[in-house]
């Protein structure tokens, strides 16, 4: 059976909307799982832990924590590749021997020199006992990885991954990331809010709407001819 150019038109028309309106939805339960999740976070900000409570948890992230301990002297590491406000640098990572284990804690941002071989001056921490307070995070990994990556800098590293803070620690690393109110960078649980997402759902829906339109005039001027 021979379709036709006018058949295989609205074929391929059909085609291209179905994965358009697949599209669309998809983005719109993208939004609704952002939205959700920055609800539940919202609530549990709210919510203080100790970490022998959190460490006890399936899934401890985005409470809030209070723990005491002492840095380590010299075990400060920078996180690669991290933007702020379109700008590249670091963030500090420092490890802090708690009664619990040793606990990874992100101290915030600092930005990058263009000598690639240059990392942040920062102060070393205080080296006696101290109470800290942040937010609990997962430890950050790279969206797009080809496993682990060895840099040429000791004390620069490309994932939090708590495999890689020991080797570096040398002693195991906490599964959680303390990030503390000192760092003041704004930071949210989502890179892409929900708004976002509807917006990208409209605008796969709208060219749906324009591909119909298309065809229609395209199957209407063939017929006036």
């Amino acid at each position: 059976m021979i379709i036709g150019k006018r058949g295989g038109l609205l074929v391929l028309t059909a085609a291209i909307s179905a994965l358009m309106v697949f599209m669309g939805m998809w983005q719109l339960s993208r939004a609704d799982e952002k939205r959700q999740l920055l609800q539940e976070w919202q609530q549990r900000s709210q919510m203080e832990l100790e970490l022998k409570e959190a460490l006890a948890m399936h899934s401890p992230f985005g409470y809030r924590l209070r723990t005491s301990g002492v840095y380590l002297a010299g075990g400060e590491l920078f996180l690669d590749n991290q933007i702020e406000q379109g700008r590249a640098g670091y963030r500090l990572i420092r490890p802090l021997q708690t009664p619990q284990g040793l606990l990874a804690v992100d101290s915030g941002w600092w930005p990058a020199s263009a000598d690639r071989s240059r990392l942040p001056a920062v102060n070393p921490p205080d080296d006696h006992a101290l109470e800290l307070t942040g937010v609990l995070v997962r430890p950050w990994q790279p969206p797009l990885s080809l496993g682990r990556e060895r840099d040429a800098h000791p004390r620069r590293i490309s994932s939090l991954e708590p495999a890689l803070l020991t080797e570096r620690w040398g002693q195991p690393v906490l599964p959680v990331v303390l990030k503390t109110d000192g760092g003041g960078d704004g930071w949210q649980p989502v890179v892409m809010g929900p708004e976002k997402h509807l917006g990208y759902a409209v605008q796969w829906f709208t060219m749906t709407v324009a591909i119909w339109l298309a065809a229609w005039w395209w199957y209407r001027r063939g017929y006036e001819a």
